[in-house]
């Protein structure tokens, strides 16, 4: 038995405009998955939030009368997402705190907008800052006008076509593979913030490139919200109203170039990176066979490829052509962003994965695998597994 397990999830309104501020949806989003935890907010004693969060855990504590014993951070916005998950269980297990709130917030559309290039462009008077070797923006990337992560991530797709051997056609066609079906099952679920816009291939083609091969529909949305969870102990978990999702395993993995946005090291499905997720196996005591579901990290439509074959859910090289033949819905070996993901449901730094991998454990999806079973939450080289 694990000794922690996700007992309460929340979240707020997707939109493009919140017309909140950061802290209140927050503080909306922890106390939904309090509640939904069967608990009191006297009753969380840990909080777990992303480096990039603006609320910090004075602000909760203030608004929702919070006593603390632990709390922490983990960096590298999207990364965080299997992070804090893996930090409030150790804490747990630890014996640090028994009751472990872990969240993201932010107003991504109508303030801070990550997918700008200008967040990279200094004080506005037209110079250029670059410091350090991150990409984008650092040093060896910015004056060169590599500002912003679709650019990145555009150059992933081209170096796994060049990898992969791969024809334009055939790279297209597995791009929007995932872009159509994360729109379906977004489709489903009334929480997306494009819940009721349909996407077919013509659609997707006719979407403007942003950065070659990389067109509108294959980038994530900018979204204003919050969602979180509440990591708990065993006995917590077993008073819970809710059927708990059991942290089987984690990972939070470092190596050079391993940052959330990087073009210097080797790509997402690179040996070091299949070198981790044989590692979470190991600790979940599962394999890529045994997943009823994956919550693929999505920023765009590669990293969905490029994380399929990092996690054993497609061979090396070949997620194209798995992804061109068998998608990712629910017919798919392992169906794959169920909720709509980043591209259709909304952005949330992966917190809203980790959100819809417990709807998975606890059985109410909108789109409902037809096996009960572990759930992969998977973000370059960090990852959990929940499970039943």
């Amino acid at each position: 038995m694990s000794a922690a397990a996700v007992v309460g999830i929340g979240q707020t309104e997707y939109s493009r405009e919140s017309g909140r501020s950061e802290w209140e949806l927050a503080v909306e989003a922890v106390a939904a998955a309090v509640a939904d935890a069967g608990l009191e907010p006297a009753d969380v004693d840990g909080l777990v939030r992303y480096s990039y969060d603006s609320v910090d855990e004075a602000m909760l504590a203030r608004s929702l009368g919070l006593r603390l014993s632990s709390y922490g951070q983990t960096g590298y916005g999207g990364l965080g997402a299997p992070g804090v998950v893996a930090q409030a269980a150790a804490v747990v297990a630890a014996g640090q705190a028994r009751v472990v709130v872990c969240y993201r917030a932010l107003n991504g559309r109508s303030r801070t907008r990550y997918g700008r290039a200008e967040r990279s462009l200094g004080d506005g008077a037209g110079d250029l800052v670059t410091t350090g070797d991150r990409a984008p923006s650092g040093a060896f990337a910015g004056p060169y006008g590599l500002l912003s992560p679709g650019q990145v991530m555009a150059l992933w797709a081209r170096r796994y076509q060049w990898e992969c051997g791969l024809a334009e056609d055939d790279l297209v066609a597995a791009l929007c593979r995932v872009a159509v079906e994360q729109r379906a099952y977004a489709r489903r679920n009334p929480a997306a913030v494009l819940r009721d816009r349909d996407l077919d291939v013509d659609g997707y083609l006719a979407g403007r490139l942003v950065s070659t091969p990389l067109r509108l529909y294959d980038l994530a949305l900018e979204t204003d919200g919050a969602a979180a969870v509440v990591v708990a102990a065993a006995d917590v978990a077993a008073a819970a109203p809710e059927p708990p999702a059991w942290v089987r395993g984690a990972v939070l993995a470092m190596f050079p170039y391993a940052e959330s946005v990087s073009v210097y090291g080797e790509l997402r499905n690179g040996p070091t990176y299949r070198a981790v997720a044989d590692q979470l196996y190991e600790r979940a005591g599962v394999g890529p066979g045994d997943l009823a579901a994956a919550m693929v990290y999505d920023a765009t439509t590669v990293s969905v490829l490029l994380g399929l074959e990092a996690y054993g859910l497609a061979p090396v090289g070949a997620a194209w052509r798995t992804v061109a033949e068998q998608g990712l819905g629910p017919d798919a070996p392992v169906p794959v962003n169920t909720s709509g993901g980043h591209l259709s449901e909304a952005y949330v730094h992966g917190m809203n994965h980790v959100v819809e991998a417990v709807r998975q454990v606890r059985g109410t999806s909108t789109a409902q695998v037809a096996s009960r079973g572990p759930v992969l939450v998977s973000s370059g080289p960090g990852a959990v597994v929940l499970a039943p």
